[in-house]
């Protein structure tokens, strides 16, 4: 091989490894919006929420994770109005829909039984009773709650991507119910629940050269220019 073949070989050589260098800096990161809520609601509600778009600054978004919860709770009373002792379940049931109009629909589900309560028989053979708070057939839960969470993800990339933010309707509802005697009163004061949302972005950062990269990129160009003056 000539001799201005070796000095053109060593130059491209010296080129390509400073390139390899730079080009494999970057990583895969993510991180989490803010969570927004539309607060305690009286179920069945519907609400709009609003997610901060991605920072396309920071590189290029590869992944939209949605994080939806479901909290609902309440103040439950529960008496037997059985004339025979029983054990009551109570059940609490319902959902939080969250959906960005394109990609993503998805329920969070609630399902939580309290219990079971032993009560013991009312007393009075005929008809429901009265709520009265009294008697070992009585039962004051106080306030009582549950909470579910779903996620789901989003191939639309464009939506949550800019400056701005993302609106999600979000939507609610529930209900309560007992189980284990033929006669009893269930009583809920106060039901509400509350519908919140955030997201994760996963995203590839723009390359950003390392320190030690930068040294090894700095004595590359002294070489190259080493190389250049002895050929002269």
């Amino acid at each position: 091989m000539k001799k201005n073949e070796l000095k053109t070989t060593a130059k491209i050589s010296l080129a390509v490894a400073l390139l390899l260098g730079l080009g494999s800096v970057a990583q895969a990161d993510s991180y989490n919006t803010a969570t927004v809520s539309t607060g305690w609601q009286g179920l069945s509600f519907t609400y709009t929420l609003y997610l901060a778009q991605f920072d396309t600054s920071l590189g290029t978004l590869t992944g939209v994770t949605l994080h939806i919860t479901d909290t609902e709770e309440a103040g439950v009373t529960v008496e037997n109005g059985s004339a025979d002792s029983a054990s009551i379940t109570i059940e609490l049931s319902g959902l939080v829909e969250a959906t960005d109009g394109d990609q993503i629909d998805s329920t969070a589900n609630l399902s939580t039984d309290f219990g079971p309560y032993s009560l013991g028989p009312n007393g009075q053979e005929s008809g429901l009773p009265t709520y009265n708070q009294s008697g070992e057939d009585f039962q004051d839960l106080g306030t009582v709650s549950s909470e579910a969470t779903k996620t789901a993800s989003s191939s639309d990339f464009a939506l949550y991507e800019g400056a701005g933010t993302v609106p999600i309707d979000v939507s609610g509802s529930g209900g309560w119910n007992a189980s284990g005697s033929s006669a009893y009163s269930l009583i809920i004061n106060e039901f509400q629940g509350e519908g919140s949302v955030y997201a994760t972005y996963t995203y590839t950062p723009a390359p950003v050269p390392e320190p030690a990269t930068m040294a090894m990129f700095g004595l590359g160009l002294g070489g190259l220019a080493m190389i250049r003056r002895r050929s002269v």
